[in-house]
Order: C-alpha cells, then structure tokens, then sequence
C-alpha cells in the first residue's frame, strides 16, 4: 500500500526501487538489486541491474561478496557510469 502510493505521488513507473547503491566510504561500495555481473577487472566492474547498467571504475577494485542480488566492492573508486538500455 505505502509503496503504490509512493509512485503514485512520484509518477514512477515500474519498480520503485529497481537497484540501490550505497557508498560506503570512497574505497567501499554496495549495491542491491544486480541481476549480473557483465565483466570485471582491478579497473572496472560493470553489472547488469535490470533496464540499466552500471561500470564501476577505479583502481584496485575487486568483488568482495556477492550473492542474492547484492555485491560488495572494495578498491578505489573513480567513477559510477549509469547506461539505459535503448
């Protein structure tokens, strides 16, 4: 109920919450709602989350946990790069 409402207000179409990403400090990341993992090395990461993707960049970067659409990653991070699919 609250969550309909919620869009309703917010014109979303959709999920509400299709993904989120936290960022734990600038060497800590956390993001929910990853369908994939597309590739990844110690400069990129990209995951698939759903319509979306998102390359994660920097250095030193490496998967920590992953598991039920939740990923850990730990390194330096640069960059976050959102693309829609078309």
């Amino acid at each position: 109920m609250f969550r309909e409402e919620i869009k309703s207000k917010l014109g979303a179409v959709g999920e509400l919450l299709p993904f989120t990403v936290c960022m734990l400090s600038a060497t800590k990341l956390v993001v929910s709602g990853v369908k994939s993992v597309m590739s990844a090395s110690s400069g990129a990461i990209a995951l698939k989350l759903g319509s979306e993707s998102l390359v994660v960049s920097g250095d030193d970067l490496r998967i920590v946990e992953i598991g039920g659409g939740d990923i850990y990653i730990v390194g330096r991070i640069g960059g976050l790069n959102f693309e829609e699919k078309k």
